[in-house]
C-alpha cells in the first residue's frame, strides 16, 4: 500500500476537491470509475504519482531553506495527476473562492449533472461530460449550483471541448505553448491555466501564482514583478519541478505553517 498523507493530499491541499472520507477510506469517482486511495492498478499509480522520488525535490531547491522547510513539514503531500477535464472544471469553479466553497461547487455540479454510482451503500457522482454541460443555460446553472459568473465559463468552455478543443494534446506541448492554447478557453486566465497544466497534464514546470504565491515569492525568494516574471524566476531558481515545489510552498503559506 502506498504511503502518503491522504487527508492532506486529497482533502486539504486545494489541488483536488471531490474526494470524500467515507467510513474508513478515501473515495471518489475519477475518470468514470469508483476510486479509493488504496487502489493499486496502473491508473492509480499514475494518478497518485507513485513513481516519483519526492526526496529529490529537496535536492533541486537545496539553496532555499524555506523551500526545504516546507517540504520537510509536509512529508506526506503528493501532487496528483488528474484527468485534465476534471481539473479544468474544478479550477474554473475555483476562481475567487475559498477551498470549502470550491469543494461545495465541484461536488454540486457532479451531483446535479454527473453519472451516479453506488459504493458500499454510499452514493457518489462523477464529473459531467462536456456534452452535458454544453447544453445548459448558464442562468439555470447559476441557480442550480450557485456558481455565479463561473456558470458562463463552464458552459462556453464545455462547448469548445465538445466541439473538439484538443485538451489531451496539451500534455505533449511545451508549457508556454500549452498555456497559450488553454487560455483560449472561456474563463481560463493565467492562474487557472497553470493549475490545469500542473494538476491535469503533468507539466511540473507550470507554476500557478495566486495572492499567496505572489506574497511568498516576494518574501521568501525576493522575487518581485509580474506573474510572468515570477513564473520564469521560479523555474530558474527551483528547477523543472518548480510546480511540485510550489504546492508545498503554497500550502505552507496558506495554512500558516511558515509565516510570510
Amino acid at each position: 500500500m502506498r504511503e502518503f498523507d491522504e487527508q492532506l493530499t486529497l482533502i486539504d491541499s486545494a489541488q483536488v476537491f471531490h474526494w470524500q472520507f467515507l467510513d474508513d477510506e478515501y473515495v471518489s469517482i475519477v475518470d468514470g470509475k469508483v476510486r479509493t486511495s488504496r487502489d493499486e492498478d496502473d491508473f492509480a499509480k499514475k494518478y497518485f504519482d507513485d513513481g516519483r522520488d519526492y526526496a529529490l525535490l529537496k535536492q533541486q531547491c537545496c539553496a532555499f531553506p524555506t523551500a526545504v522547510k516546507a517540504i520537510d513539514m509536509l512529508p506526506g503531500l503528493r501532487v496528483l495527476n488528474q484527468p485534465i477535464w476534471e481539473a479544468l472544471i474544478a479550477f474554473l469553479l475555483s476562481q475567487n473562492n475559498n477551498v470549502k466553497r470550491i469543494r461545495g461547487l465541484v461536488l454540486g455540479i457532479c451531483e446535479k449533472y454527473g453519472d451516479r454510482y453506488t459504493y458500499k451503500g454510499h452514493t457518489l457522482y462523477g464529473f459531467p461530460e462536456p456534452s452535458t454541460l454544453a447544453k445548459l443555460d448558464p442562468n439555470v446553472l447559476k441557480t442550480q449550483v450557485t456558481c455565479g459568473y463561473r456558470a458562463e465559463y463552464i458552459v462556453e468552455t464545455s462547448k469548445l471541448v465538445k466541439d473538439g478543443f484538443p485538451l489531451e494534446s496539451l500534455k505533449e506541448m511545451e508549457v508556454e505553448t500549452a498555456r497559450k492554447e488553454i487560455t483560449r478557453l472561456k474563463g481560463v486566465g493565467p492562474k487557472v491555466a497553470d493549475c490545469v497544466l500542473l494538476f491535469g497534464t503533468g507539466h511540473t514546470d507550470a507554476f500557478p501564482v495566486d495572492v499567496w504565491v505572489s506574497r511568498l515569492m516576494e518574501s521568501w525568494f525576493d522575487v518581485h514583478g509580474s506573474r510572468e516574471y515570477m513564473c520564469g524566476e521560479a523555474r530558474r531558481l527551483l528547477g523543472p519541478n518548480c510546480g511540485l515545489v510550489q504546492q508545498y510552498l503554497f500550502h505552507a503559506a496558506r495554512t500558516g505553517l511558515i509565516e510570510i
